[in-house]
């Protein structure tokens, strides 16, 4: 009966005061709001690559390698690693390499008729044996086990035989020119794998048709393992350092392992190389949601108190009747949890109708299912918000003493005053240092975006090098360059964006005996370079004028300062023991992100390459694609012809950035909106706390611009102090944050200077409305006591 008493009071308080409920239902709901869809959206990251059943026991081997005393780490390594390290490690019960990711496009599978475009993987015979993807079909000890086996997805088997069932040792051509046998179909790949493919092929098939994987001078495979129960990780790691360094005579490169689950979200090394460690973005929009609460919980505080003088009476004549503080504190937090509830209910309809426009940023497919975890994170929230919104207040107003209540004698405490500034204070500051996150963010996005990475993106395509193509690249090539609107055209073996391959066999006079440099490496046609628009500063370029070309080598500027080079052109390398002679010296590109620095590089002439790049024009774009289109066909009957933008690909790399660029725009607006109810709130209660006052000055002749300035000046005082706070903080955290681009902007006084006149005039806007109506109105109302 009391508690139900308790619901009653509360229910009638807020329909007695509809402002001070509307105010704080919308700023407690807006920023449950926010808080639930970045929950959802942490939940979504932090559940990837988690759901294996062995998932303790999964680990991937890395290398830690000096390059001239600089420590880096790669996740990609040789091809050969993942078997020597179960030769070796007796912790080992399971081993796989893996073909590079991203290294290779969609493969054309075919049965009888039907031709289609699927993901494909290179992967060790032990790997689903690591890995518990659901097999529907087939054994995991053998699925992989022969050249001619392949294992497909249930999504790729239904568009490939119209069923699941009974396929093995069903035939598929792959690429038109292969045949393998179904040897297993799994369960389509969860959203939550990192690792997203419709088939696999054996491994030993792709080292008969790519043998360097088989050198430990190469590195691009991945590897895994899964070691026994109870392996100790660090022993382990000690024990598989020295591998790499066995087999290469280099001690510059050492193996480690790391539990795979956790890759997706810290790494930020190798080939997955080009962006910050996810958990950084994790964390950054955890502190985000974590702010936008408090701020809305600082707008009940401040409200709650302001509103306490409403309340007196009813407080000091239950405290005479005999009610306990402990009883006044319980009744209203239980008005807190109370307004909490519905700003919840209304944050869960916000959030509802939200998703979709916030998945479409976020580029997820989250939905809100009311299972048990999130109506525990439901009830957790409220409970959270409840008591720690309502526990200042409950506090403050439950200490009063009946009699000095009574009387009327009772103050505003310095403390009181003190507290409600300090949070109006604590308030500003967070939404001042989201915004000017914000701008600095909008800055290096914007810098990233305009900076000229080494060639020209723009207009070029690339298309995969698959069937007659695969051999005839220079011809097609050719052809391509007679269609209108191909401005050049090209082939290579490169993704041009990204890491695509990389080694340790360049040679040369001078070099340190045991120093093992790492080079990026690239190579295509003669007109690879001039169909990328790269800089040439010094040398020349390939041409078939120069039948020694075959045997040159162009170097970028990263590569020359790495090998110590006064007068690189006509110098003679070694490329794994052949002779090469530099030719050129191109101006750095940026084949990965503004995150790190330009390796070192070179350019090969090349005779094939798995890829077909061309420049097209702008202006005549569908007419040309479809030009090619048809040369592609004419060359290709049964494959689909599919193609992608370079600029798309090089974009995709800031797709973080990008979209934690997008998400705080919204969240600081969201963030000074709430702020700004409070303050519209506040500046209420002070307008009507000191109406008498506004009347006797406007008796005395007082303007309403001196009334105006006169209430809006103690707010403005909050604003400064609150802005000063922010400044220091907000450079240190995206001082911080631009530490992750080795190329970046620099802070400028500009962005505290904009931040804080944005700041100021939307402060100024919100108190505005109360000061001006309290300075119109009649002071005869204001000053009259009946």
């Amino acid at each position: 009966m009391m508690i139900k008493n308790y619901f009653k009071i509360a229910w009638r308080n807020l329909l007695k005061d509809k402002q001070f409920a509307l105010l704080n239902v919308l700023g407690l709901s807006a920023g449950l709001a926010c808080t639930l869809l970045i929950f959802l959206w942490v939940n979504d990251e932090l559940s990837f690559d988690k759901f294996f059943s062995n998932d303790d026991q999964v680990y991937q081997l890395m290398e830690h390698q000096d390059n001239n005393g600089s420590i880096g780490v790669s996740d990609g390594s040789s091809g050969l690693l993942s078997d020597a390290v179960k030769q070796q490690a007796p912790e080992v019960e399971y081993d796989s390499p893996l073909a590079p990711p991203g290294w290779f496009p969609k493969f054309t599978l075919s049965v009888n008729d039907k031709n289609f475009k699927a993901a494909g993987q290179y992967a060790g015979k032990d790997y689903f044996n690591i890995f518990s993807f659901k097999l529907i079909d087939g054994n995991r000890n053998n699925v992989l086990a022969n050249n001619n086996s392949i294992v497909i997805s249930d999504e790729l088997a239904t568009k490939l035989f119209g069923t699941t069932n009974n396929l093995i040792g069903k035939a598929i051509r792959f690429q038109h020119d292969t045949t393998f046998y179904v040897s297993g179909v799994f369960e389509k790949t969860p959203v939550h794998s990192s690792q997203q493919f419709d088939f696999v092929l054996p491994w030993n098939y792709f080292k008969t048709v790519q043998a360097w994987v088989t050198s430990w001078s190469n590195i691009g495979p991945l590897n895994f393992v899964l070691l026994k129960k109870g392996t100790d990780i660090n022993r382990f790691n000690k024990k598989i350092k020295g591998i790499i360094g066995a087999n290469t005579d280099k001690k510059t490169r050492s193996a480690f392992a790391t539990k795979f689950s956790d890759v997706y979200l810290h790494n930020n090394v190798g080939s997955n190389s080009g962006a910050t460690a996810k958990i950084e973005t994790v964390k950054m929009f955890s502190l985000i949601a974590l702010f936008i609460l408090i701020i809305a919980c600082i707008n009940f505080m401040n409200l709650s108190t302001a509103r306490a003088s409403r309340r007196m009476k009813e407080i000091g004549i239950k405290k005479v009747i005999g009610a306990h503080r402990k009883q006044l504190i319980f009744q209203f937090l239980t008005e807190s949890v109370l307004i909490t509830l519905i700003a919840t209910v209304f944050a869960v309809g916000l959030t509802i109708a939200l998703l979709p426009a916030f998945n479409q940023i976020t580029g997820k497919e989250l939905s809100l299912q009311f299972d048990m975890r999130i109506i525990f994170s439901f009830i957790s929230i409220i409970l959270f918000t409840g008591l720690l919104a309502g526990s200042y207040p409950a506090l403050y107003l439950s200490k009063f003493k009946p009699l000095a209540i009574l009387k009327g004698n009772l103050n505003t405490s310095f403390s009181e005053i003190i507290s409600r500034k300090g949070l109006v204070v604590f308030q500003f500051t967070l939404s001042t240092i989201l915004i000017i996150a914000v701008v600095i963010i909008y800055q290096q996005i914007q810098f990233i975006q305009h900076t000229n990475p080494g060639f020209n993106k723009e207009n070029v395509i690339r298309i995969d090098a698959e069937g007659s193509i695969n051999g005839t690249e220079a011809t097609f090539a050719n052809e391509l360059k007679n269609i209108p609107g191909v401005v050049n055209a090209s082939y290579t073996f490169a993704n041009i964006v990204g890491h695509t391959y990389g080694d340790y066999g360049l040679e040369w006079t001078g070099k340190d005996p045991n120093a093992n440099v790492y080079f990026e490496v690239f190579g295509g046609s003669d007109e690879f370079m001039k169909t990328m628009d790269m800089q040439l500063l010094s040398g020349r370029g390939f041409s078939k004028d120069f039948g020694t070309d075959t045997s040159a080598i162009i170097l970028n500027e990263a590569a020359v300062k790495v090998m110590g080079l006064k007068n690189p052109v006509g110098s003679n390398v070694q490329l794994y023991e052949h002779p090469m002679h530099v030719i050129g010296i191109v101006k750095d590109f940026h084949f990965e992100s503004l995150h790190d620095a330009v390796k070192p590089s070179y350019i090969l002439l090349q005779p094939h390459g798995g890829k077909i790049i061309a420049r097209i024009n702008a202006a005549h774009q569908h007419e040309t694609i479809g030009a090619i289109q048809h040369l592609y066909e004419s060359y290709n009957p049964g494959f689909p012809f599919t193609f992608n933008f370079l600029d798309e690909a090089y974009q995709k790399q800031y797709d973080t950035e990008t979209r934690v660029a997008a998400l705080s725009k919204y969240f600081a607006g969201l963030a000074i909106m709430i702020s700004c109810l409070g303050l519209f709130g506040l500046s209420a209660f002070t307008a009507q706390k000191r109406r008498k006052e506004i009347g006797v000055r406007k008796v005395i002749g007082a303007s309403v611009t001196s009334i105006t300035s006169m209430l809006s000046k103690d707010f403005l005082k909050l604003i400064g102090i609150s802005l000063l706070i922010a400044f220091p903080v907000s450079w240190w955290m995206m001082n911080s944050w631009l530490q992750g681009f080795v190329y970046r902007i620099s802070i400028t006084p500009f962005v505290f200077v904009i931040s804080g006149v944005s700041v100021i005039l939307v402060t100024l806007f919100t108190i505005s409305f109360q000061s001006i109506k309290a300075a119109i109105a009649n002071p005869v109302k204001s000053l009259r006591t009946e």
